[in-house]
């Protein structure tokens, strides 16, 4: 791996060759595609790149539409993440997640915030894999899943924020929560009723510790060969949080026989929270921050309970 001073480029315009061209340590660029977003609303641009050292995949963050991303500025406002400067520090989050969870990443080989120069990026190692979706979970799916997510959350912190550096006092949590769903509840115009039942639960939310949670945690972000997840490709959205709000995330995700399964691994490693003290506040903050694509409040903050 590297990391390096970029010398000069566009970051409107920005290209793979600017990027080979210009750090000596890199192999030579043969071929760069450009893959479509998944997302109208995508922060990155994705590109695969054949390399002398063989196939790569390179993604350079958007910084116009990571500022437009309403997802990306909760992150920002409430954790403190702002990836066209936190990029720089992919490696401390990457090697956290390797470290102690269970699931592959691929290799990185090169990386940097934005300069003045040129877009912060993240540069891999490409890895062979189909895109996971739920209609591919199986038992050894889930219960690989399981102990990757209970094996991160077994790594605490008495602070949160920004993965690589935690800072931000417990006793601020509740605080910082409010103020980003009474912000954000404003600006999305949504139903007052779910606002003031998420408020109330609030006066009860004191988490003493914290730990590794991916706010983006959907199964696109996953790989799978041979009835088996072969790499998470996408830790971005790595925070030190509540472990109950990524299980909050999860819950929407899982039917009722995988959550069951879900439940039997995770507690092989550690007992599930109790959600119901949470589960309002963080729906919403979740709806807020459009984790799945959900429009509809009501539904979404009706869903049905898996995890108990």
């Amino acid at each position: 791996m590297v990391e390096e001073q970029i010398s000069p480029g566009s970051r409107e315009a920005a290209h793979p060759i600017q990027l080979f061209s210009s750090r000596s340590a890199l192999p030579t660029l043969h071929e760069a595609e450009r893959l479509p977003a998944m997302f109208e609303d995508s922060t990155h641009q994705l590109w695969r790149c054949e390399t002398s050292d063989g196939p790569m995949m390179l993604k350079i963050c958007q910084q116009r539409m990571q500022d437009k991303s309403g997802c990306w500025q909760i992150i920002e406002n409430l954790f403190g993440r702002y990836l066209p400067r936190d990029l720089a520090n992919i490696d401390a989050i990457q090697s956290t997640i390797e470290q102690h969870g269970r699931i592959p990443l691929p290799e990185l080989v090169s990386w940097a915030g934005t300069s003045e120069l040129f877009p912060a990026y993240i540069l891999t190692r490409f890895v062979d894999g189909n895109m996971l979706e739920a209609l591919h979970l199986n038992e050894t799916i889930i219960t690989q899943f399981a102990t990757h997510i209970a094996q991160l959350h077994q790594l605490e912190y008495p602070y949160w924020g920004d993965l690589s550096q935690p800072q931000r006092e417990a006793k601020r949590w509740s605080e910082a929560l409010q103020q980003t769903l009474l912000d954000q509840a404003v600006i999305s115009n949504i139903n007052q009723d779910w606002l003031v039942q998420a408020l109330a639960q609030l006066e009860q939310l004191e988490p003493a510790t914290f730990t590794p949670i991916m706010l983006d945690n959907r199964w696109d972000q996953y790989l799978f060969e041979s009835d088996r997840i072969s790499a998470l490709v996408d830790i971005d959205a790595f925070v030190a949080g509540p472990r109950e709000l990524e299980l909050v995330l999860l819950e929407y995700q899982l039917d009722n026989r995988q959550a069951a399964l879900f439940c039997e691994i995770y507690n092989q490693y550690l007992p599930m929270p109790d959600l119901s003290k949470s589960r309002l506040s963080y729906r919403l903050l979740l709806f807020l921050m459009n984790a799945l694509g959900e429009t509809d409040i009501d539904k979404w903050m009706q869903a049905q309970v898996r995890f108990r």
